[in-house]
């Protein structure tokens, strides 16, 4: 028991001192790039012991805040967190709830036509530029094997243009989480043509500004996108999410 008590303190320091870590790269206005202090001036800095300071940054280079450049002249250097970083943290938490498949196609359904309303809104000049050659990506490769993943890149694009970065984060995460399941499976040519007649309505929308049927859109693409997968192979939407397939 005194030990698993020993472990808990030395694990809570070390977040702690992650904590302080990260603010004073915030407070310091350090960049992606920039280099921290050497470990002995850390050291002295946080007077903490030396496990404890590598705990911490082992911890925030998991996190993708840092990484640990090895050899002369190495140390922590600044980075900046991915979606794959909070998507594989994500998938963990995901793995012991036993979420599946099922799930993450539900809560798409819940979010994906209010992003695409707030594109309509929201989207800039530049947003509407890369949504329309992504779709003429798509448009070429209707019958290739690019086309899921440049499905989801629409998708992506449209969550970032929302101009609220959790749902572009969110929308990024939950491409991550599934791409494995939909390379298991691939879309009919019926199902592509389907998705790609909603996605030009969707782009419609977003380019003139019409939110609500932006939202139709994409509740009608959502949805029965959601529903072709359950038809086709309901073994697979009940496929538990699974930590390390990102």
């Amino acid at each position: 028991m005194a030990r698993n008590v020993d472990y808990s303190k030395k694990a809570k320091r070390a977040l702690t001192l992650a904590q302080d870590i990260v603010r004073d790269i915030e407070a310091g206005a350090h960049v992606a790039g920039d280099r921290l202090a050497r470990e002995e001036d850390m050291l002295a800095r946080y007077e903490v012991a030396r496990a404890t300071l590598r705990e911490a940054l082992r911890f925030l280079e998991l996190q993708g805040v840092i990484h640990l450049q090895l050899g002369r002249g190495g140390g922590p250097v600044v980075a900046r967190p991915q979606t794959g970083d909070f998507a594989n943290s994500l998938s963990l938490i995901l793995h012991f709830m036993e979420a599946d498949l099922r799930g993450l196609l539900e809560l798409r359904e819940a979010i994906a036509p209010d992003v695409a309303a707030y594109a309509a809104q929201r989207a800039t000049t530049g947003d509407l530029s890369a949504l329309a050659d992504c779709l003429k990506e798509l448009e070429r490769n209707e019958a290739g094997s690019q086309f899921e993943e440049l499905n989801r890149r629409f998708h992506d694009l449209l969550g970032w243009a929302s101009g609220n970065p959790l749902f572009g984060l969110l929308t990024s995460t939950m491409h991550l989480l599934t791409r494995e399941f939909s390379r298991s499976l691939g879309y009919s040519a019926q199902e592509r043509a389907v998705q790609l007649r909603f996605l030009r309505r969707v782009l419609e929308a977003v380019r003139t500004g019409d939110a609500e049927a932006a939202r139709q859109a994409m509740a009608r693409l959502v949805g029965g996108s959601a529903s072709y997968l359950a038809e086709r192979s309901p073994e697979l939407v009940d496929q538990k999410v699974r930590w390390g397939q990102i």
